[in-house]
């Protein structure tokens, strides 16, 4: 838990695209460190009493850009964080927000938790889905706790993120006793909003088809997809897509994956899954994840891990599109292979906001307390990541570079503005 802090920043995939972005733009090297760099980063402790038990959790609050709106980002709860993947993951969200044009900014909670210590501190066995619900859930209870100010005066508006859901959420609704200051609270909780849940895989899914219809003049129905994770956005990915007519041949999560170049029947895929805990195991050819990201098919959407395509990987893929729906799941050097290979990456940036923009509906409605439809919000997301694709090719086009580089480009160009314009720099 003590390695929160890693010596030494990484070079990643936004920071490189921030910098060409600037540099085309004519930006001066201040100005594009400051959009780079987080405005505010605290390194925190948390002192917990769980289950009679005093435990501590390292974390890292990034409060990276608030000039186009209050800084928005989940809350990570994960073995693995550090500070640096929380930044990223803040910068992340800074784009995302300005490339769909909505009134955020970017933020971003990770909170380290060593589960294999709590396993055996408190005689537990491995995947206890249960102890690791109260656990998390106690660790949000006494984050709101200590950054209570923050969420009820709408500077930082939290939201779920890996290891948190609805139910860490309202926690937090508990705190501040404001249904505004936090997004992706449970169904009927004040505030709520219909399609919150599935709204980052039903976005992905409507950019995937319009992807496919301007890149291969085809509709969903005539393509093949694989779908490298099975969690929140990945499973409603499949459903929506799957209903929508595409073959949908691969499938996997953390376990492994399952293969049926006849096409998987995703409700059936989905019971199997809420029954075992895995799609392994289901009818079909067992893969591995590995096996799954170089299958033959038409649209590989990696949603899971970050960093799964690096070098090696984006020379073995057979796909003819990729969808990232996951944060980051191709590194820089795995996008100048695929650059060279001229396969179409739609980014992350684009791909995965569905979730934020359909927080921006959640924060805009609990401010008014007016209600409104899962059909409504969808028909939001459709035009948003529309109008989000739109702009951004319109620049891929004219300055001749690749849709990742300009979806970068219209972001920073709209963060640059509204820094300039709030004095910022």
């Amino acid at each position: 838990m003590n390695r929160v802090l890693p010596a030494e920043e990484p070079i990643t995939r936004s920071v490189a695209y921030i910098k060409e972005s600037g540099r085309r733009l004519g930006l001066r090297k201040e100005e594009i460190d400051a959009i780079i760099h987080p405005q505010e980063t605290r390194i925190f402790r948390l002192s917990c009493k769980i289950l009679g038990k005093a435990v501590t959790f390292s974390g890292v609050l990034c409060l990276h850009n608030n000039a186009r709106g209050p800084y928005k980002g989940g809350i990570r709860i994960a073995p693995d964080v550090d500070i640096w993947e929380t930044v990223e993951l803040g910068r992340l969200m800074t784009l995302k927000t300005a490339v769909s044009d909505i009134e955020f900014g970017g933020g971003k909670t990770g909170i380290r938790v060593d589960w294999n210590y709590l396993y055996k501190l408190y005689d537990k066995k491995p995947q206890d889905r249960e102890f690791e619900k109260i656990v998390s859930l106690d660790i949000v209870e006494y984050y709101a706790q200590i950054y209570r100010d923050l969420f009820s005066k709408h500077i930082y508006i939290p939201a779920p993120d890996m290891g948190t859901g609805p139910d860490e959420m309202a926690f937090i609704y508990n705190e501040t006793m404001d249904p505004a200051s936090v997004t992706g609270k449970p169904e009927g909780t004040h505030g709520w909003l219909p399609g919150r849940k599935e709204s980052t895989g039903y976005g992905c899914a409507c950019v995937t088809r319009i992807s496919v219809e301007r890149i291969m003049g085809k509709d969903i129905s005539e393509v093949s997809v694989a779908i490298q994770g099975f969690g929140n956005v990945g499973s409603y990915v499949a459903k929506y897509l799957y209903e929508s007519g595409a073959k949908i041949v691969g499938i996997s999560d953390i376990f492994g994956g399952v293969y049926d170049e006849h096409g998987l029947d995703i409700e059936k895929l989905t019971e199997y899954s809420k029954r075992f805990g895995t799609v392994v195991g289901y009818e079909g050819k067992s893969i591995s994840n590995a096996e799954l990201l170089c299958l033959p098919v038409d649209v590989l959407i990696p949603a899971a891990a970050g960093n799964v395509i690096g070098v090696e990987e984006a020379k073995k893929l057979q796909t003819k599109l990729i969808v990232e729906a996951a944060n980051v799941p191709i590194t820089l050097e795995g996008m100048e292979i695929l650059n060279e290979r001229e396969i179409p990456v739609i980014p992350d940036i684009i791909a995965n906001s569905g979730g934020v923009i359909a927080s921006m509906e959640e924060y805009s409605h609990s401010l008014s307390a007016l209600k409104t439809r899962r059909e409504e919000v969808f028909k939001v997301l459709e035009e948003k990541l529309g109008q989000a694709l739109d702009d951004s090719w319109d620049i891929a086009d004219s300055e001749k570079i690749d849709l990742c580089q300009a979806a970068v480009d219209l972001a920073v160009k709209r963060v640059y503005q509204a820094m300039k314009n709030r004095r910022y720099i």
